[in-house]
């Protein structure tokens, strides 16, 4: 069911000092310490209590969604035990299907009938029983190893039909290496087949976290354990975004000052170092947009070119600071933070800083966009009437819908590849701040990484 707020009465607008010490914070850091006031000046200061002040905004609350209940056995082993294998491909088919958004993954203690009895063809599966348990999907996998390659073989059954849907996959033998991205192309290909859209399972998702003093990049791909280091100094590293060929911009501070650099092919190379803040990049058909601050000028937003780091062209020229650059999906437009209306909100500009408007006018407190894939929807964090973070979107009209309430801090909001989804940060649960994974209307919400400490994940 929707919910509607009414609006109160707007409050006074902050102060401009407040203003740029509270936009910096907002830029470096997360959302708990936006009221922070030593921003880039201090990288290593511990973060103030977050400023309570907000007011009501008026959104709307997604509907909820009927999910399909996909029956998940353990996977067969013909040829004997396969170890670790056979577990790990049916935990990572489940693990896809509950991410996904679209499926309810049958609790297998349901299952009241010896599963391993079954085979792989339609002939050997009882059909009714799987009806019985509430399965409208049924995925069947077989597992096998043949020297150093693994022979895969999975299945999606339509149960009421009693039949095998068609898929565009194929099993065969493949490398220890390889086995896994296969399970994740199936797993995309069962998304399609109900939605009509592949999945996004295997693409790369990038963050940061904090290890003591120090932030380091990493890089994950969704639905594997395994992580890859980005960075590896005595520094912070923060505000990771990818480019072409899997590049991933990101701005450091380990030469002193907030750099940004770029890492591709295994190396790391600094970009821009202009004195000031060099952060936040955003790559779109060779145009690399960014926030720099100039001599101690105010932060404003630029053009760089995106293998010399030259500056191609200044895009905003205020008094007030523009960060958190970024780019349509057709590379027209540029949806940017601003606190030029005396606090931060959403704008947006055309890709040469002509046409600046603003988009967001509900709260007093909206930052950091991630514009959809899609191009009809701007995903961004905002401060509500009760001081927490939460995620929202809003289209180029201005109409703004709630995707995250009442479950702790929720930030740094960035979409999928397809536009289905978003990653974000939350402290939800009091187990810290986490990487978590949402459907684009927000109705399925599951936590990706483990631990705490983690900020800013990008999405290639």
């Amino acid at each position: 069911m929707r919910t509607h707020r009414r609006p109160r009465k707007y409050m006074k607008a902050l102060l401009r000092t407040t203003l740029l010490l509270c936009v910096m914070s907002a830029l470096l850091f997360s959302p708990a310490a936006f009221a922070q006031d030593s921003g880039a000046s201090s990288p290593n200061a511990e973060a103030a209590p977050a400023d309570t002040r907000g007011i009501d905004i008026d959104v709307t609350l997604g509907v909820k969604r009927k999910l399909i209940p996909m029956a998940i056995p353990k996977a067969l082993e013909p040829g004997g035990d396969t170890g670790k294998i056979a577990q790990t491909v049916h935990d990572t088919l489940a693990r896809d299907m509950k991410l996904a958004g679209f499926f309810k993954v049958l609790d297998e203690g349901n299952f009241f009938f010896d599963t391993s009895q079954e085979g792989m063809g339609a002939s050997a599966i009882g059909f009714s029983n799987w009806f019985n348990v509430g399965a409208q999907g049924l995925i069947k996998s077989s597992v096998r190893t043949n020297g150093d390659q693994v022979v895969l073989d999975l299945r999606l059954y339509l149960v009421e039909e009693g039949k095998p849907a068609r898929l565009d996959w194929k099993g065969g033998s493949f490398s220890k290496d390889e086995y896994i991205k296969q399970v994740h192309a199936f797993a995309n290909e069962v998304l399609k087949y109900y939605t009509g859209k592949p999945g996004i399972f295997g693409s790369r998702i990038a963050y940061v976290r904090q290890q003591k003093r120090n932030k380091q990049i990493y890089a994950m791909r969704l639905g594997e354990e395994g992580v890859a280091k980005i960075t590896n100094n005595n520094s912070i590293n923060m505000l990771p975004s990818f480019g072409p060929g899997g590049a991933i911009y990101y701005t450091s501070y380990q030469a002193g000052n907030p750099d940004l650099w770029v890492y591709e092919g295994g190396k790391s190379r600094k970009l821009s170092s202009v004195r000031g803040q060099n952060t936040g990049a955003d790559y779109c058909n060779g145009k690399l947009a960014l926030t720099l601050s100039k001599d101690g000028s105010n932060s404003d937003i630029y053009l760089i070119d995106p293998s010399s780091g030259k500056i191609a062209q200044r895009l905003t020229d205020h008094w007030a600071i523009d960060t958190s650059p970024s780019w349509s999906p057709d590379c027209s437009k540029i949806a940017f933070t601003s606190g030029r209306s005396g606090g931060p909100q959403i704008y947006v500009m055309n890709a040469d800083g002509s046409n600046q408007r603003r988009l967001t006018y509900q709260g007093s407190y909206n930052t950091q966009p991630s514009w959809s894939p899609s191009g009809n929807l701007i995903a961004f964090s905002a401060r509500d009437e009760r001081g927490a973070f939460d995620i929202f979107t809003v289209n180029l009209e201005g109409s703004i819908e709630r995707l995250t309430q009442d479950q702790g801090n929720n930030s740094d909001p960035a979409f999928s590849p397809d536009g289905r989804y978003l990653v974000f940060i939350s402290d939800r649960g009091g187990k810290g701040k986490r990487v978590w994974m949402m459907t684009a209307d927000g109705e399925v919400q599951n936590a990706i990484t483990e631990g705490s400490g983690y900020q800013s994940p990008a999405w290639e």
